[in-house]
């Protein structure tokens, strides 16, 4: 996130040395930039152990230039310095999902979303023969949301309050401060459409530094998060101050609840019109659950819909109003910000706790065992020899991190993992090819059978810890080389890079 805020440093920067251009102070605007400067180089040597250390693992990682030019089914690839662009832009913000950021569940919410006995889904189980209980417990995980995403938790939710005070500061705040704040939040909001706004992601990917080395582009949108409450609050302090009249307060009032409370108005009573309700995962759904159950699943997003932006709506609505009896003179300064403070923590709290609550917190005994061993895992455990294990069932795949809790594992999840063996796994170990897995000292495969019963496969052909070869083989590329791995008797060969092999001599030791 530190890069993130570089960025809108410099959009600050931007703004400050047009306002001082403007304003014929640009000698003043270059010697602060020169203080800034160099308490940058002064706050990068501070720390340059750590960032050194991270720039020298970067380039051997996935978030550096790959050796390869080709993908596993032999394609062409597209040569980066960086994480691939289909990988960066994954996670990307859909545009229409922007009013998330004021209506919390206007795309539905999360993909686990706890609908509640009030719904048309838990209609729809009862009608299925489900018991109450059985019911209440699959609702709470009800697949709501229609974006663009492939996975969503929580919407990213601003706050109505916060936004309608937001689109007020816009008719209240002028100058730098205005631009910097404004400038950087329509920067954030687009940069988050990803490849819904390929132009500007593409050239972010291709021309900015260092850009390419993350993932994930929505969550440059903690951004927003800082620039929309930072206006809001200067909303406020304009609001309070003697610089504008009354009658001018009271239009940008005007206008501020005209756009954001039309808007609310707009998609609450033109919902049935304008959207679908339809998500990307419909087609499956209905296919394993057919058509009832996703006419029960659209009723459910439109009820979300409706409750939220309706729930907007009055807040906006009593924000405006607070605003209004305040330049009527009816209410002091002091009442206004404890009105606020106890409507924006009523609104923000509110939708945190449908995700964040009670239930969510545990125990400091299920903290310090995240797993509990199944049977698969004590057997394995006694087996007291060196080897690795390759978790291949649903729920290994699904928490990467529970076989490494118990074995010398194949299995893991790093943000940033090392790209050769990310290259191996895309290559073989994720096709289970048996002399890569056996080139790894895999003795055990955990899987499940088709009733989801956990099972292991034993490899008694794992190659060891270690291993004498009789046959050395070269190639001219690191393309070469992988692809050698297909055919090659690991016991026995080894592959090699002609150039390396100039570097060194080998002699064959012929007591092994």
């Amino acid at each position: 996130m530190t890069y993130y805020l570089m960025l809108l440093v410099l959009v600050l920067g931007t703004a400050y040395f047009v306002d001082a251009f403007l304003k014929k102070e640009l000698s003043h605007y270059f010697k602060s930039l020169g203080i800034l400067f160099a308490s940058v180089i002064l706050a990068i040597g501070l720390n340059s152990t750590n960032i050194l250390a991270t720039q020298d693992y970067v380039k051997e990682s996935t978030r550096g230039k790959s050796e390869l030019t080709i993908n596993p089914d032999g394609t062409s690839k597209q040569a980066t310095s960086g994480l691939d662009k289909s990988y960066i832009t994954q996670y990307s913000y859909g545009i229409l999902e922007t009013f998330n950021l004021f209506i919390p569940r206007f795309m539905g919410g999360g993909n686990g979303e706890n609908v509640g006995k009030n719904s048309a889904l838990y209609n729809f189980y009862i009608s299925k023969g489900a018991s109450a209980l059985q019911a209440r417990e699959i609702v709470k995980h009800a697949p709501t949301y229609w974006g663009d995403q492939p996975i969503v938790e929580a919407p990213a939710y601003i706050g109505a309050v916060v936004v309608f005070l937001f689109v007020l500061a816009l008719f209240l705040v002028k100058g730098r401060l205005k631009w910097w704040l404004v400038g950087g939040s329509i920067l954030a909001l687009l940069l988050s459409w990803g490849k819904n706004l390929n132009f500007l992601t593409d050239f972010f990917i291709d021309y900015v530094p260092l850009y390419n080395k993350f993932r994930a582009v929505s969550s440059i949108q903690v951004l927003l998060e800082l620039c929309v409450p930072v206006m809001a609050v200067f909303a406020l302090v304009k609001l309070f101050n003697d610089f504008d009249t009354n009658e001018k307060k009271l239009k940008a009032v005007k206008y501020a609840t005209g756009i954001t409370a039309g808007v609310a108005l707009l998609f609450l009573l033109l919902k049935s019109t304008l959207f679908d309700f339809s998500g990307l995962r419909d087609a499956g759904y209905r296919q394993n659950y057919g058509l009832e159950f996703i006419n029960a699943l659209k009723e459910d997003r439109i009820r979300l819909f409706t409750y939220d932006t309706i729930r907007t709506l009055v807040l906006v609505l009593l924000s405006a109003s607070i605003v209004y009896f305040y330049l009527k003179k009816k209410l002091s300064q002091n009442l206004v910000l404890v009105c606020f403070g106890v409507l924006i923590l009523f609104d923000l709290i509110g939708v945190d706790r449908r995700y964040v609550n009670n239930d969510d917190f545990i125990s400091a005994l299920e903290v310090n065992k995240p797993f509990q061993p199944t049977e698969v895992d004590k057997e394995i455990a006694e087996d007291k020899s060196n080897f690795r294990v390759f978790d291949i069932s649903s729920e290994g795949q699904q928490s990467p991190g529970r076989a490494p809790y118990f074995h010398n594992s194949l299995n893991g999840y790093h943000a940033a993992k090392l790209g050769r063996f990310e290259d191996l796994s895309n290559f073989y170990l994720n096709q289970l090819h048996p002399e890569v897995l056996n080139m790894f000292n895999t003795k055990y495969i955990i899987a499940e059978d088709e009733q989801g019963a956990i099972f292991k496969y034993t490899n008694e052909e794992a190659n060891g810890n270690a291993w004498f070869i009789s046959h050395l083989k070269t190639v001219d590329s690191e393309n070469e080389a992988i692809q050698a791995l297909d055919s090659l008797n690991t016991k026995k060969e080894a592959v090699i890079l002609s150039e390396l092999g100039k570097e060194q001599f080998f002699e064959v030791d012929s007591t092994a």
